[in-house]
C-alpha cells in the first residue's frame, strides 16, 4: 500500500513537471518571450554580436548587454519580453524560440530562421526604426533597395542590410499603381499646386528637401509621397 502510495506521488510529480513545460512552450509560442540572443554576447532583441559593452542596463538585478542603444531601450520598456531572471534562464528561453521558429541555429544569428518566413519590421524607415520600432536619429540613414531608409542607431543598419527582406516592405507595386499627381518640382514650385513656393515651408522625403507654397501641402504628401514626388 505504501510501495503503491509512492509510485502515485511520483506519477502525480511527473505529470506536474510535463504540464509545467508544455505551459513554459505555449507562452513561448504565443510570443510572451522574444529574446533572440543572452544579453552577453548577443543582443537580446536582435540576436546581433555584441561588439562594444557600452550598452550596457541593470534588469532584474543582473547586467544586460545590447547591439545598440535603440535595442537597449525597447528592452527597458518590457523587460519580461526580452530578458530572463537569469542567465541559465535566458538561454534556454532563446533555444526554445529559435527551436519553434524552425531549425538549426548558433548563438549568434537566432534572428536568421525567423526572418526566413515571417516579416519582422517594426518601423517604417522614415519616422520609426524598422528594427526596433524607436524614433529615428535623422544622421544614422542607409540607402537599401533605391530608398533611404533611417535608423535608430548603426546597430539596427547592420541588422537589416543582412536581411532586408524581413524588416522592408517592398512598395514598388503600390508605387506603380499610383497616379503621379504632381504638379511642381518641390525646388522652386510646390509638387501639389504647381504654385511658387516659399523657402520657410519645407520637408525632408527620401533624404531630400521639398519646398512648398503652404503647410497643408506637406500634410497631402506625406499621406502620398509617391502620387506627388519622383
Amino acid at each position: 500500500m505504501k510501495e503503491m502510495t509512492i509510485m502515485m506521488a511520483f506519477r502525480r510529480s511527473m505529470a506536474i513537471v510535463v504540464l509545467a513545460g508544455s505551459l513554459a512552450l505555449t507562452a513561448l509560442a504565443q510570443g510572451e518571450f522574444k529574446g533572440m540572443g543572452d544579453g552577453i554576447e548577443t543582443c537580446p532583441v536582435t540576436g546581433e554580436k555584441i561588439s562594444s559593452k557600452e550598452n550596457k542596463a541593470e534588469i532584474f538585478g543582473r547586467a544586460v548587454y545590447f547591439c545598440c542603444g535603440g535595442c537597449m531601450a525597447t528592452a527597458k520598456k518590457s523587460p519580461e519580453l526580452y530578458v530572463k531572471k537569469t542567465e541559465k534562464e535566458q538561454l534556454a528561453a532563446v533555444a526554445a524560440m529559435a527551436k519553434m521558429a524552425g531549425g538549426a541555429h548558433d548563438d549568434h544569428h537566432h534572428a536568421e530562421p525567423q526572418a526566413a518566413g515571417s516579416f519582422l519590421g517594426k518601423g517604417d524607415g522614415v519616422e520609426t526604426c524598422p528594427v526596433t520600432g524607436e524614433p529615428i536619429s535623422k544622421s544614422v540613414k542607409a540607402e537599401i533597395g533605391g530608398k533611404t531608409v533611417y535608423f535608430c542607431c548603426e546597430g539596427c543598419i547592420d541588422t537589416v542590410k543582412k536581411n532586408p527582406a524581413a524588416y522592408l516592405k517592398n512598395t514598388g507595386a503600390k508605387k506603380a499603381e499610383t497616379a503621379f499627381l504632381g504638379k511642381g518640382d518641390g525646388v522652386s514650385t510646390c509638387p501639389v499646386t504647381g504654385e511658387p513656393i516659399s523657402k520657410s515651408v519645407k520637408a525632408e522625403f527620401g533624404g531630400k528637401t521639398v519646398y512648398f507654397c503652404c503647410e497643408g501641402c506637406i500634410d497631402t504628401v506625406k499621406k502620398n509621397p509617391s502620387a506627388y514626388l519622383k
